[in-house]
């Protein structure tokens, strides 16, 4: 039985699966739907000073009909076509804008209301119970408090898009921290410069951990049928979230990680069971998710939980903790490699289907006819640049580089 149970800034979770700070926390009734779906943890929807004016139309999915995609499909030995199929799973989208702001709620509403409610479920399943706020040092001064009254066990802030200067985020956590006593969260933007620097400031005014990230912006979409923006912020901009994101946030929590010992929440591009390991190997303590929510529905939380277990199960560990931190020792500042060095093809795993010559602009990698009238990929050593695109898009890994 594998253990997904953590701890971070002293709370215990009976896993680490969390939402993200969204619209689908926007009250209590949706928080009791998180919970009945298996987070581990609940975030409230964001709230300020005042309730925010929110554009509208507020989210969309980037690029209408991007659920498909392309494969090669065999017909017969010798006949490969790129086939395109309609994937009929949102699961394939690659980016979301929203044009959201925080809770047009006021926050009077949440603390009478919403709060002790969400509060009560949350005691009596065994869910942390997390309340965003934002954004300057004197809004979460005089929310803190309030907030802590009303039962959350902590509070994630945020700043907001701080540009080139992160003292905001140090300005706004002291702010917070002399106010309040429970654990207290800094989510940072994907944009946060010299994040060894911060986590340590960070520090200094006992901040209990980090969440990262945001998401990135400002980002446009067209529709070109009306010409039209997708969202319907300020000149049309949006702010992108959803697994385009994922890089550029697990790049900012391997940088925490490798400058602090405070816990770390992934955010950003959280669709299958493996990305909440990638983002544990990276470092995470924690996970939050709102895209795939957004778009799958909140069955998505038991999914990916279930995805989680089945991975950790299948490669032999007891615990989501075993598999923390375990990509840091391979993140170095030196380049890994800079000489070619081919990869390999494990025919036993080679299914013939042809991707890894697709996408090779070398003329390196071909599938051709072996014994039997099995279909191989032959890698061309000579010709081989050691670029790994192959490698990446092979779907049994039979094509792999031996390090």
């Amino acid at each position: 039985m594998v253990d997904l149970s953590i701890e971070i800034a002293g709370i215990k979770m009976k896993n680490p699966i969390m939402n993200a700070a969204c619209p689908i926390s926007r009250d209590a009734e949706t928080m009791k739907l998180l919970i009945d779906n298996g987070v581990g943890g609940v975030v409230a929807k964001t709230i300020s000073v005042k309730p925010a004016i929110v554009p509208r139309p507020s989210m969309a999915v980037v690029d209408r009909g991007m659920g498909r995609f392309y494969y090669l499909k065999t017909l017969k030995p010798g006949d490969v076509r790129i086939t395109p199929v309609d994937a009929g799973n949102h699961r394939f989208i690659h980016a979301f804008l929203n044009a959201e702001l925080w809770s047009d709620i006021p926050a009077e509403h949440y603390l009478e209301r919403e709060y002790p409610n969400v509060k009560n479920y949350c005691r009596e399943r065994g869910v942390a119970f997390f309340v965003s706020i934002g954004y300057k040092p004197e809004e979460l001064a005089l929310l803190g408090p309030k907030v802590e009254k009303a039962g959350a066990d902590a509070i994630e802030f945020s700043t907001h898009y701080i540009g080139k200067d992160y003292r905001p985020v140090v300005e706004a956590a002291k702010a917070l921290r002399e106010s309040v006593s429970i654990p207290i969260f800094a989510k940072l933007s994907p944009f946060t410069p010299n994040i060894p620097d911060l986590v340590k400031d960070l520090e200094k005014v006992r901040v209990d951990g980090i969440v990262a990230t945001n998401t990135i912006g400002p980002a446009l979409n067209i529709d070109v049928e009306t010409g039209m923006p997708i969202v319907g912020g300020p000149y049309g901009y949006g702010w992108m979230s959803g697994p385009a994101l994922k890089p550029i946030s697990l790049a900012v929590v391997a940088e925490a990680a490798r400058s602090t010992k405070l816990p770390i929440i992934g955010v950003g591009g959280i669709t299958r069971g493996v990305d909440v390991i990638e983002y544990f190997m990276a470092g995470a303590s924690a996970v939050q998710i709102c895209t795939a929510a957004l778009v799958e529905g909140f069955s998505v939380f038991q999914r990916i939980l279930n995805e989680t277990v089945t991975w950790l199960e299948k490669h032999g560990y007891s615990s989501i903790l075993d598999v923390k931190g375990l990509a840091l020792k391979y993140l170095k500042p030196e380049p890994r490699r800079v000489w070619a060095k081919p990869p390999l093809v494990d025919e036993k795993k080679c299914i013939g289907c042809g991707f890894c010559q697709q996408v090779c602009d070398y003329d390196a990698v071909h599938v051709e006819e072996s014994g039997g009238g099995k279909r191989l990929a032959v890698v061309d050593r000579t010709k081989c640049y050691g670029c790994g695109l192959c490698t990446s898009v092979c779907p049994t890994r039979a094509i792999h580089f031996e390090e």
